[in-house]
């Protein structure tokens, strides 16, 4: 009940100039994605799990592209893996 949000991206390095801008995609860094989200979802948040990438290069793509992409990663990095997958 103590967690309000949860928000991913993943930390790339070196860091981009303008930090705020370079965050990654789900899976191009070192954060433990699906690590982070299950100890949340220990926690007992069962709320919507955003993934917030704040990166230029990106906001210049196809959003329907994009969209298309951060499924997938989502799907590959943050879902815990099912026997079927």
């Amino acid at each position: 009940g103590r967690i309000a949000a949860c928000q991913l991206a993943d930390w790339v390095t070196p860091l981009p100039e303008g930090v705020l801008l370079g965050r990654g995609r789900l899976g191009d860094g070192s954060i433990d994605l699906r690590g982070f989200r299950e100890q949340v979802t220990a926690a007992g948040y069962r709320g919507p799990i955003e993934v917030e990438i704040f990166n230029p290069a990106l906001w210049a793509r196809d959003g329907t592209e994009v969209l298309a992409e951060v499924i997938e990663r989502y799907r590959a990095h943050v879902l815990t893996p099912t026997p079927h997958d």
